[in-house]
C-alpha cells in the first residue's frame, strides 16, 4: 500500500519497448538506478514495463546505445492528475478545504443531547454543563467524562447514575432519576407546629400520628381553629400543669368545604382563520453566522409564522454546525362573531373541566356541585358552588407558653 502511494504521488508510464537489445537495455537502466517494475514479455517478443516519471528522461542515451524503441502506453499518478484539472484549480482548492474544514469539525461537539431525564429540565442540564465550560464547539479532548459523570451525581440531588459519552460529534448525556421524590418534612423555625383549618368545614375523617387532637369526625371547624395541638401539658399529681411538652403535630385530616367557581364568556370574540396565502423563506445557519434568502413580497396585516430547523448531519452520527430551515409565513383573517349560548355552554363546560381536574390532581375529591350559566349585557357570566373532600390543615408555630414556677412547700 505505501509502494502504491509513493509510486502514485510521483507518477509512472507503463511502456512498450521492442527491438534485438531489449534484455540489455533492462541491464542498463538497473545499472544507472532507474526502477522498473511489471515487466512482462509479449509473444511477439515486445517488452511491457512501468517506470517512474522522472526516470523517464534518462533512457533517451540508453535507447540510442542499444536502439531500442518504445512507445508510451499509459500514464497514472498525481502529476498527471493535477495536468489533467489544472484549468479547475478553484473546484480543486474548495475540495481540498472542505475536506479539511471537515477533518476540523470532526474533533469538536456539535450536538448534545440529554436522555432519561423527567424531573430535570433539559435546560437546566444545558445551562449546566455551560457553567462547566462545555458548549458547542467544544473539542472532544477538552471533556473529562468521568468527572462530568461526578459533578452530575453530586451537584443534582435527583441524579442518581450518569454516563457522559461522545457519539460522532454529538455528546450525550445519559441520567437516571430517583423513582420517586422522598417525602420532605417541612422544618419550622420554632421548635413545633400545630395544625390549623385553612378554610371552613366539617371534618370528615382524622388520622393522628403525633399532638393532641383536639376536634373529631362531623365537628364543625372555622378557618384558623387549632385541629391538632403539638402542645402537651404534664400535670403533677394534684392535676395541676407541671411543665409543656411540645412536638410537631402529624395528622391526616379530611374535612367537607364548598368552593365557589365563576367565570365569564364574552358575548364577541374574535376569530382567527387562515386564507390560504403563504410565503416561504430559506435560511442557512453555520456557527454564528445566518443567511436568509430576501423577502420579495409584501407584509401580511396579520400573520403566523412558524419556523423549522434542521441540523445537517452525516452518517454515523457526524453532526456539523450547519443549519437550514425554512420560515413560512401564513396570512390570518381576523374577524368578530357573536358567541351564542351553546357555544358558550360549550366554551364553559371546557374550562369547568379543566377546572375539575386540576382539583383531582391536588387530591380535592369531588362530592357534589351546581354550575349555573346567566346572559348578561357584555358576557356570559358562569358561577356555582362545589361540595369537596380535601386536606383541610396547615401549619402554624405554636404558642410558647411558661411552665409555672413550682410552689415552695409551707412548713407547719
Amino acid at each position: 500500500m505505501i509502494l502504491w502511494l509513493v509510486r502514485f504521488m510521483r507518477g509512472f508510464l507503463e511502456l512498450k519497448l521492442w527491438g534485438r537489445n531489449c534484455e540489455r537495455f533492462l541491464n542498463l537502466c538497473a545499472n544507472r538506478g532507474i526502477a522498473t517494475w511489471r515487466l512482462s514479455v509479449s509473444e511477439t517478443g515486445e517488452v511491457f514495463a512501468s517506470i517512474y516519471l522522472s526516470d523517464f528522461y534518462r533512457l533517451r542515451p540508453l535507447l540510442r546505445k542499444t536502439r531500442v524503441r518504445l512507445r508510451i502506453e499509459k500514464r497514472a499518478g498525481l502529476p498527471f492528475l493535477v495536468h489533467r484539472y489544472r484549468k479547475r484549480v478553484v473546484f480543486a482548492g474548495t475540495l481540498l478545504a472542505m475536506m479539511v474544514c471537515v477533518a476540523f469539525l470532526s474533533t469538536r461537539i456539535w450536538r448534545i443531547e440529554v436522555l432519561g431525564n423527567s424531573a430535570i429540565g433539559e435546560d437546566a442540564v444545558l445551562e449546566y454543563l455551560k457553567q462547566k465550560g462545555i458548549t458547542y464547539g467544544i473539542g472532544r479532548d477538552d471533556i473529562d467524562n468521568d468527572g462530568l459523570e461526578l459533578s452530575l451525581r453530586q451537584d443534582f440531588d435527583q441524579v442518581i447514575w450518569a454516563s457522559v459519552y461522545e457519539k460522532g460529534t454529538k455528546l450525550v448525556v445519559r441520567i437516571q432519576e430517583k423513582l420517586a421524590a422522598e417525602k420532605e418534612t417541612n422544618v419550622s423555625q420554632t421548635p413545633c407546629t400545630d395544625l390549623v383549618a385553612k378554610t371552613d368545614a366539617v371534618i370528615y375523617s382524622i388520622v393522628t400520628r403525633g399532638g393532641i387532637p383536639l376536634v373529631k369526625a362531623e365537628d364543625t371547624v372555622k378557618a384558623g381553629d387549632i385541629l391538632v395541638c403539638g402542645r402537651q401539658e404534664i400535670l403533677d399529681d394534684n392535676g395541676e400543669v407541671k411543665e409543656y411538652y411540645y412536638q410537631s403535630a402529624d395528622a391526616d385530616i379530611l374535612g367537607i368545604s364548598t368552593l365557589s367557581y365563576t367565570d365569564r364568556i364574552s358575548l364577541q370574540r374574535v376569530v382567527t382563520k387562515p386564507s390560504g396565502k403563504s410565503h416561504d423563506r430559506y435560511f442557512l445557519r453555520f456557527m454564528g453566522y445566518r443567511f436568509t434568502t430576501p423577502k420579495l413580497y409584501g407584509d401580511f396585516d396579520c400573520s403566523e409564522t412558524i419556523e423549522e430547523t434542521n441540523q445537517l448531519c452525516l452518517p454515523g452520527s457526524f453532526y456539523l454546525p450547519v443549519y437550514v430551515g425554512r420560515i413560512r409565513e401564513t396570512e390570518q383573517l381576523q374577524q368578530i362573531e357573536q358567541v351564542t349560548m351553546e357555544q358558550a355552554k360549550e366554551e364553559a363546560l371546557s374550562h369547568f373541566s379543566r377546572f375539575l381536574s386540576d382539583l383531582e390532581e391536588n387530591g380535592v375529591r369531588i362530592i357534589d356541585k351546581n354550575v349555573m350559566i346567566e346572559k348578561e349585557k357584555d358576557n356570559y357570566h358562569i358561577y356555582g358552588r362545589l361540595k369537596v373532600c380535601e386536606d383541610i390543615t396547615e401549619r402554624v408555630p405554636t404558642e410558647i407558653k411558661e411552665a409555672p414556677a413550682p410552689k415552695e412547700n409551707e412548713e407547719e
